[in-house]
């Protein structure tokens, strides 16, 4: 089974380990529009000595006060899905919210007033659900506006320390908190961060994302909504 979306979680993890402060740093309104391949590798040692791996891809599309992310299925996976073996392939829409979890999500930011609207978007139900803030974490989504848009708040860059000079467009970063190692590669023309490793000393537990641009399709994903229908979030929980 795919393992359920944890949206930005390694850049959530940064600002967690950065003081205060640095969170609440001014930073850029808007940044160039790109289209990333984001690739994301787990890997965990238990006390027991069981090492656990989990991989997976999301598909995110950035522009001006919106951010599309939707799940990378494998071939397998779209495949047997196509031949009726995925068990939400027609979910009843009164139990629809199982499907919502990993649901491409439709994020925007009102660029005057700064208010934030979560959508999930339910293909096989042809609907866009507006998601409330109660259950953003229903969905996927973590909350932060700037570390969908950015992969991580480019305020917390500023906590970190640099690694060397500017080199082909990228400048590195490392924070050292305690046993915890968290490396960034920013890029500087495009404004996300190319990749985010948190790593422990003993390498008993890491966690990456290495973002990859792509050429988007001709027609974008949320271009292809107008005929679906649009409900709540809380019409799924009947």
């Amino acid at each position: 089974m795919i393992p359920l979306r944890k949206i930005f979680s390694l850049a959530l993890l940064v600002m967690v380990a950065l003081p205060v402060q640095a969170q609440n740093t001014a930073q850029p309104a808007e940044a160039p529009a790109v289209n990333l391949r984001l690739s994301y590798e787990n890997r965990s040692i238990g006390h027991d000595g069981i090492q656990r791996d989990s991989r997976y891809t999301d598909l995110m599309y950035r522009r001006a006060g919106l951010v599309w992310i939707e799940r990378e299925l494998p071939q397998s996976v779209r495949a047997s899905a196509a031949h009726g073996h995925d068990d939400s392939a027609s979910p009843h829409a009164g139990h629809a919210h199982s499907e919502a979890q990993g649901a491409p999500l439709l994020i925007r930011r009102d660029a005057q007033t700064g208010q934030v609207s979560v959508q999930a978007v339910l293909h096989n139900l042809r609907r866009v659900i507006d998601v409330e803030l109660a259950h953003y974490g229903n969905v996927g989504y973590g909350g932060s506006w700037a570390a969908a848009y950015w992969l991580i708040e480019p305020a917390a860059l500023s906590r970190m320390e640099k690694q060397g000079p500017e080199q082909r467009g990228i400048q590195h970063y490392q924070l050292q908190q305690g046993e915890r190692t968290i490396k960034v590669a920013w890029d500087v023309a495009g404004q996300y961060a190319r990749s985010i490793e948190q790593r422990d000393s003993h390498g008993t537990s890491i966690q990456s994302m290495t973002a990859t641009p792509f050429v988007a399709p001709p027609v974008l994903p949320w271009q292809q909504l107008a005929d679906y229908q649009r409900g709540d979030y809380s019409d799924l929980l009947d």
